[in-house]
């Protein structure tokens, strides 16, 4: 449905209230060069066309025959004038678009300020060479069957505003981001990680070449050092947060095959004193019919985990995410205080609006004057 005239006449109106209330001196460009360099092309098109106008002679004229006309049938002054507003119109609605160009902005250092419910939690993800291999009767690596179940569980968590910070380990743990509570923004750096750190790849690897890192020295499945790092991350970030050690409801979710090199028994007490509840989601490629009574399939560090408070979620279990998602909700929120310093304010819209409101009044006015005057000597 369009716009009637009054709606567009008001709309207008607010944004060039807007502009005329902006403090100018206060004004700063962020993109100079564009303008200049759009100002050079609109430039160079209006010196060819007033130098087509002046030396190119019109079609279907000659020197030496026509007519004198009175100048009493020729336009007056006042047409003149009118036929002259169009051009003056888009003239300056041009010249706006250029300065909108430049990205206009006001500096400002307003902060803003509030409270949000949250849960804190960190995403400890095994990038480790085992990760790389095939995951039984799939086709796929048991990496991409981590990550697509990760980013599923992270559909589940949409719009809790979780604030969670993504690590990767392999030989050594790897901060890919300090905590967040932007969901699209974590969502898309967790769907951004690598697959795998190794230092070399093994034809019967299945993992996409553009999933992995090579890095040196890389490969093994060491969860203790990534353990004691995000440990001490906890514990400054708890501190920059004003909370009291010990108090704060927090989780580690640890998405692995569990095939650690050594099992932390130490790291899982340490968490546990410092009220962090560790999660596995397990990358399960064991056959429980391969199960023999008294031999459990279970690895160690499975068993271990739910012995410190924690517990796992089998990859294979259709049910298991959803568990994961009613795990972590049952922790206790937190209320934290976010923090928003607004350095730059964008005030390209309101110059732009004032233009293509000008060009839309310039250019059917140009019609209309064309039509009515335009054949007049």
């Amino acid at each position: 449905m369009l716009t009637n005239w009054s709606e567009f006449v008001a709309f207008v109106n607010i944004g060039i209230q807007e502009l005329v209330q902006t403090e100018f001196a206060q004004v700063r460009f962020g993109d100079v060069g564009l303008a200049f360099w759009l100002s050079l092309v609109v430039g160079a098109a209006m010196v060819i066309t007033v130098a087509r106008f002046v030396l190119q002679r019109r079609k279907h004229s000659r020197y030496h025959s026509g007519y004198a006309i009175d100048p009493k049938h020729q336009k007056r002054l006042w047409v003149t004038a009118v036929c002259g507003v169009p051009k003056a119109i888009i003239g300056i609605g041009i010249a706006l678009i250029l300065v909108a160009a430049a990205d206009p902005f006001l500096t400002a250092t307003e902060e803003v300020s509030g409270y949000i419910e949250t849960r804190v939690r960190i995403d400890l993800v095994d990038t480790s060479g085992s990760m790389a291999w095939e995951f039984p009767d799939t086709g796929k690596s048991k990496a991409e069957i981590a990550r697509d179940a990760h980013l599923k569980f992270l559909d589940m968590r949409r719009d809790k505003n979780d604030r969670v910070s993504l690590w990767l380990f392999s030989t050594y743990p790897y901060m890919v981001d300090d905590f967040v509570v932007d969901d699209e923004m974590y969502y898309f750096q967790v769907w951004d990680a690598p697959y795998v750190t190794t230092q070399r790849l093994d034809k019967a690897m299945v993992v996409p070449r553009d999933k992995v890192r090579i890095i040196p020295s890389e490969g093994d499945t060491n969860i203790i050092k990534p353990l004691q790092s995000i440990m001490k991350h906890f514990d400054q970030d708890e501190a920059a947060m004003g909370g009291s050690a010990g108090q704060q409801y927090r989780a580690v979710l640890i998405i692995t095959d569990a095939a650690v090199d050594e099992f932390p028994d130490a790291e899982f007490a340490a968490l546990n004193q410092r009220n962090i509840v560790p999660y596995i989601i397990y990358i399960n490629t064991s056959d429980s019919r391969t199960g023999m009574l008294g031999h459990p399939t279970t690895p160690r560090l499975i068993e271990m985990i739910r012995e410190y408070g924690g517990d796992y979620f089998d990859v294979t279990d259709e049910d298991s995410l959803a568990r994961a998602y009613t795990a972590i909700d049952e922790r206790e929120a937190v209320r934290v205080e976010m923090r928003h310093r607004a350095l730059k304010v964008p005030i390209y819209s309101r110059v732009l609006l004032l233009a293509m409101a000008l060009l839309a009044v310039g250019i059917p006015l140009g019609f209309v004057t064309e039509l009515f005057w335009g054949t007049s000597p």
